[in-house]
């Protein structure tokens, strides 16, 4: 009595859809039989290494064992000339399936092992590691369905299997491992993943693996076509992420909350582009553009003019693809709609074809029996060609599925995230560009200083040279300067903030002559106003201001702050034309990859469906010549 049989829980028994020999369940194995000793062990047979038990175990195995790792680990005995018995097949296998569902995540967690930490397929003893380089290539999504992960929630999972290991892993872990390398690499173009479930149509009815096997068989075609192109892009496969992906040992959470993923920076551009986790200091003061709305495309950005027609070339090639393979995409889902609808139809003919075949053999009489059995067999082959046509045209909707469909949105995802990188790169030429503009603007700053501290100090020069000459001129630079130390009533505070009128009043020749030679280098003769004043009024707002409305020693000021400034711009324009350069030859390698892949992924596309199209056909075409052979023989 099956005592689990109404129970909703997942049995915990580890060999459950195995060949194993408890795979049933302990109490369904036979008294006598044991999986760690052999069968006849007990029983006075012959030894391990006798004949008569290795003709037995080769023929119980050709029985009975249909799985292909025992099969490979007989093989490797008999190489070693030890013989391998049955049961010691069937024991090794139970083991690694074992391991291998703790290690995946699919035992329950209430078993005394955690669920996630196992002895690999790798370490195993009996692992074939002479298996064929193509095969260690590929990574294969084996199956999808229920499972519960380590924390007891029950989800679809989907098996990987890749280089004798399988893990398990959900939607949610293959899309935040996709955002993961985004971020990562951001000049590399990352290939796609599926498209999320509606949020409204999940709630409404959530995804399950008995009612939505056809959006699941779908995801496990593009999960193992986003696995397999990843692997064919050297930097996600050799970064440890990827690899922790695919290694059941480790739990995504913890991938997740651990470095490299926790110490990436928030913005791509304040980071090295091929290793954002670590960041200079200078990287934190280079600026942050969101926009390239005010990039100057005819601008110096660090790149060779060559290099930029390389990129210029390939982002009018991806948009104009890409305006070709978005209505192409819409159309080959109408096409594929509309087979789907004419197979409906064929499969409704052939019915009612078949329907009519029976019902002549009710009217059929002792004379005309012959020939109406004749009749009914022309009109029932009719209805089997309605039947084959039915059955090709929807084999035919599959393949224009998973031929063609898929693998064109598949291209558009791509394109997507070509246009990714693209922007990318114009926003590291956006900061290079406002580095360059800020070390103009403030070498222009300093030229103008300067250039006004010498105008003034001529200036003040000339007029010391008058004042030796003149009485008038020398006795009111005296009083000017006088009233610079003198205290400053608030009224007179006033009255100093507008234009010197009464001062020139007093003094109109020496007005006269000052306007003549040009003005002395203190800027407080200029405005009326006192060197303290000016200091607290123009404290925050003297970058705004002329040069020569400055006092010298606010100049002098000015000139070390730029410098100093200029000093860590020249570093960071230095830093930010390497990373533009590394940005350059990174980018321009993934997407030139990614042209290559497009025309070699079509060239797949086209061969596979013309071969598709051309079975239809066949079988079509000779259901028909077999349903007309059938009918010319129908007597008259």
């Amino acid at each position: 009595m099956d005592i689990f049989g109404d129970s909703e829980e997942e049995d915990n028994n580890p060999f459950s859809g195995t060949n194993h020999l408890y795979a049933s369940g302990i109490a369904a194995v036979k008294d006598g039989e044991d999986d760690f000793i052999s069968k006849g062990l007990l029983n006075d047979e012959p030894p391990l290494g006798s004949d008569t038990v290795n003709q037995r175990n080769i023929k119980n195995g050709d029985q009975e064992d249909d799985n292909q790792d025992s099969e490979i680990s007989a093989k490797e005995g008999e190489e070693q000339g030890l013989p391998i018995s049955h049961e010691e097949q069937v024991q090794q296998q139970g083991e690694e399936e074992r391991e291998e569902k703790l290690g995946t995540n699919i035992s329950d967690t209430t078993t005394q092992y955690e669920p996630y930490v196992s002895l690999t397929m790798s370490m195993a003893n009996n692992v074939n590691h002479n298996t064929s380089l193509e095969a260690d290539k590929e990574i294969h999504v084996i199956e999808a369905g229920e499972y519960r992960d380590p924390w007891g929630k029950r989800a679809i999972g989907y098996s990987i299997k890749y280089q004798s290991q399988e893990v398990v892993r959900r939607y949610s872990e293959f899309d935040t491992l996709r955002q993961a390398l985004i971020r990562l690499l951001p000049t590399v173009v990352i290939p796609p993943i599926p498209s999320k479930h509606p949020l409204i149509k999940y709630f409404l009815s959530p995804l399950s693996a008995e009612n939505d096997s056809k959006i699941i068989e779908k995801r496990k075609r593009m999960f193992s076509s986003f696995l397999n192109n990843c692997i064919k892009v050297p930097e996600i496969k050799d970064h440890i992420v990827f690899k922790k992906f695919l290694d059941p040992e480790y739990t995504w959470k913890n991938v997740l909350s651990s470095p490299p993923i926790v110490i990436l920076p928030v913005n791509n551009l304040l980071a090295p582009p091929l290793n954002p986790t670590k960041p200079s200091p200078l990287h934190l003061l280079l600026p942050g553009p969101v926009s390239i709305s005010r990039l100057d495309s005819s601008a110096h950005s660090g790149t060779y003019l060559q290099v930029e027609t390389q990129f210029a070339h390939l982002e009018a090639f991806f948009k104009k693809s890409k305006g070709v393979y978005q209505p192409l995409h819409r159309i080959i889902r109408q096409h594929r709609s509309h087979f789907h609808n004419l197979s409906s139809v064929f499969a409704e003919l052939g019915a009612y074809y078949n329907a009519f075949s029976l019902e002549d053999n009710v009217i059929a009489n002792a004379r005309s029996i012959l020939q109406i059995k004749s009749l009914s067999n022309g009109i029932e082959k009719i209805g089997h060609g309605f039947d084959v046509n039915y059955v090709s045209s929807e084999v035919l909707v599959d393949n224009l599925l998973s031929l063609f469909e898929e693998p064109l949105g598949e291209i558009l995802q791509f394109l997507d995230d070509a246009e990714r990188i693209l922007q990318f790169r114009k926003l590291k030429q956006m900061q290079y560009q406002i580095i360059e503009h800020t070390i103009s603007k403030r070498e222009t700053r300093i030229r103008n200083l300067q250039e006004a501290q010498t105008q003034l100090k001529r200036l003040e020069n000339v007029l010391q040279k008058n004042a030796q000459e003149s009485p008038t001129i020398a006795e009111a630079v005296k009083r000017i300067e006088n009233s610079m130390h003198e205290e400053v009533t608030p009224q007179r505070q006033i009255s100093m903030d507008q234009p010197n009128s009464q001062l020139l009043e007093r003094n109109p020749q020496g007005h006269d002559q000052a306007n003549d030679k040009g003005r002395t280098s203190s800027s407080s003769i200029f405005t009326g106003m006192p060197h303290s004043k000016l200091r607290r009024t123009r404290k925050t707002s003297s970058v705004e201001l002329e040069p020569h409305q400055l006092t010298e020693t606010e100049r002098q000021d000015e000139i070390q702050k730029i410098r100093k400034e200029l000093e860590k711009l020249e570093e960071c324009f230095k830093l930010v034309s390497r990373d533009i350069e590394e940005v350059n030859e990174s980018s321009l390698d993934s997407l030139q990859r990614l042209t290559r892949h497009i025309d070699d992924k079509w060239d797949f596309m086209l061969k596979n469906f013309t071969k598709s199209i051309i079975n239809w056909l066949s079988e079509c075409l000779k259901a028909w010549k077999n349903a007309r052979s059938i009918v010319n023989a129908i007597e008259s």
